[in-house]
């Protein structure tokens, strides 16, 4: 008498993307059940980035492969400066290409079967297209494309320069997270440093503003800002860096149900500070941890003080340091830390909420109440 041995389907899985969220899915390809997994790339050259995070549990691999630390940072206002310092949560910053290597070294060196499929991007389509096609070849895609955002919310643009002077001016041991010394003309406006010797920093300006600007109101914003804050008149540009962040809700690239949304693209940059590499770290651990489908990392009432904060950004954007200053200056550094990383307790809640000026909250809270309520009357 023979027995017959039920055939089991090999699984196939495909990651549609090659940004943060794509390949940091595709170093955990052994963690995902498949046989096969696919990455659709678009054939373009890479930009190198650099991410800042704060250390906490699911940074583990990100920490080893940092390019420095800061267990020091400041808030800088024309008010004055918060000084923070922590042990437990220190400032990190990562270069993309050192965790693209990371990521790619983990995917080609899987278990699992692996390969990469690089698309060329035409003058008519810039993405990459997901077709009907592609579920039946499928059985899980997981797509990591930008995502869609609403008209006129917040974007937080930026451009960075990477420099050496000829003379020590910066600080390493403590990182600048926002100065408001800059002009507020274009918007919201303040200057990120990151020294990384006496000699070398990255600074970057950025906008807290509905459209991005012109690149050279960035380079000026830097130009005058070394010369004012620094005496540095002469520098040299190693590298330069740019991006725009939505500060708002985003819809998925594609609505398609077959479609696993990750990164960016389901939700994991935090609406009122971004800090993307942290949360598509956190996202991508816990749909892993728990085999379930991809959700946002953010808690539900921190997406609503962030929309409430942001709405006030939105309507007072004058106010902006100062909030940002009385915020800092009620919190220490681990709660700091705690709060831009998802992790607050109920005291730092606390200490957030009581910092903030009351009515002017309020008043916010009660609109974005109603015009929530609005649009659930509108659907029903």
């Amino acid at each position: 008498m023979s027995i017959q041995k039920k055939r089991v389907k090999a699984k196939t899985v495909a990651i549609v993307g090659g940004g943060c969220a794509g390949w940091s899915l595709a170093a955990r390809v052994d963690q995902l059940s498949a046989n096969r997994v696919t990455l659709y790339l678009k054939e373009e050259p890479h930009t190198s980035h650099n991410w800042g995070f704060w250390q906490m549990p699911w940074l583990s691999e990100a920490l080893s492969r940092k390019r420095a630390k800061w267990n020091s940072w400041q808030i800088i206002t024309d008010e004055g400066i918060v000084t923070h310092r922590s042990i437990n949560h220190a400032y990190c910053s990562i270069s993309s290409d050192d965790w693209f290597d990371w990521c790619q070294q983990r995917f080609h060196s899987a278990a699992t079967t692996t390969e990469v499929i690089k698309l060329p991007v035409t003058n008519t389509d810039k993405n990459i297209l997901i077709t009907s096609d592609h579920k039946k070849k499928y059985d899980s895609i997981y797509d990591s494309r930008p995502p869609m955002a609403d008209k006129n919310i917040l974007l937080q643009h930026f451009k960075g320069l990477e420099i050496k002077t000829s003379i020590p001016v910066f600080n390493s041991k403590v990182a600048v997270l926002m100065d408001f010394r800059v002009s507020q003309k274009n918007g919201i406006h303040f200057m990120y440093v990151l020294g990384y010797d006496a000699y070398t920093a990255l600074v970057e300006s950025t906008f807290f503003s509905t459209s991005p600007h012109r690149e050279e109101v960035y380079d000026e914003a830097i130009t005058d800002y070394l010369s004012r804050i620094y005496n540095v008149t002469s520098f040299e540009i190693i590298k330069s860096e740019k991006g725009i962040i939505p500060m708002g809700e985003v819809r998925p690239k594609d609505q398609n149900p077959f479609l696993y949304s990750i990164g960016s693209n389901a939700g994991a940059i935090r609406p009122s500070s971004g800090y993307a590499f942290s949360f598509i770290q956190k996202q991508i651990m816990q749909f892993l941890d728990r085999q379930t489908k991809p959700t946002t990392p953010h808690k539900k009432h921190d997406l609503m003080m962030d929309h409430i904060f942001l709405e006030v950004l939105k309507s007072h954007p004058e106010k902006a340091q100062r909030l940002f200053f009385k915020l800092a200056r009620a919190l220490d550094g681990d709660s700091f830390a705690r709060f831009l990383s998802g992790e607050a307790n109920i005291k730092d809640y606390f200490l957030v909420i009581n910092s903030m000026p009351k009515w002017l909250f309020i008043n916010q809270a009660v609109r974005v109440i109603i015009e929530k309520w609005k649009r659930i009357a509108k659907w029903a």
